[in-house]
């Protein structure tokens, strides 16, 4: 089976390289987005992304907790990086990958997309769990949002979904 694709983009107020900023804090993902229960760098990883570094992110899903190991594979400095989920632990998957990507600026915005490659396991569950990445690339999307444009850490999801909803700023586009 080919991986499901899954692409999201999201308008921020603030510079490519206040976005980058953002992007790069690879390991530590958890001190300002909600979204990631915990998380840090994998032994011998820095903190900042770069080529090869791994974190580990645990995440609850339903009440279930889930830890995924992840590894950046492809990184273009300023612009983009993908990082696989190379092992994880309660989560139906065969294989996965994310790409964070700054598409363009246009003052003050810049548009930061993200694209999930993912096959399930069993891989009949592939096609079923679209919607539920979908709104996994809204929520990520939505989190790197807020932060970037306030400062504010942990801002809880479903409060944000309901802020920027409610002003007309949640304009996540996907294809």
């Amino acid at each position: 089976m080919k991986p499901k694709k899954i692409h999201a983009e999201m308008p921020v107020k603030a510079t490519p390289e206040e976005m980058w900023k953002v992007l790069s804090q690879f390991g530590d993902v958890s001190t300002f987005h909600a979204g990631v229960a915990e998380s840090h760098n994998a032994e011998g990883s820095d903190n900042k992304a770069s080529l090869g570094c791994e974190r580990v992110c645990n995440i609850v899903d339903m009440g279930i907790p889930i830890t995924l190991k992840e590894r950046i594979v492809d990184y273009d400095e300023g612009w983009s990086y993908q990082f696989e989920v190379y092992e994880w632990k309660n989560f139906p998957l065969q294989e996965m990958r994310f790409r964070f990507t700054i598409l363009e600026t246009t003052p003050p915005h810049t548009i930061l997309a993200i694209d999930i490659e993912y096959i399930a396991k069993p891989a009949l569950l592939t096609p079923v769990m679209a919607g539920k990445m979908r709104r996994l690339a809204q929520d990520v999307l939505l989190g790197y949002k807020h932060f970037t444009e306030t400062g504010q850490k942990r801002a809880p999801i479903k409060a944000l979904k309901k802020q920027y909803k409610e002003n007309d700023w949640l304009e996540a586009q996907y294809s």
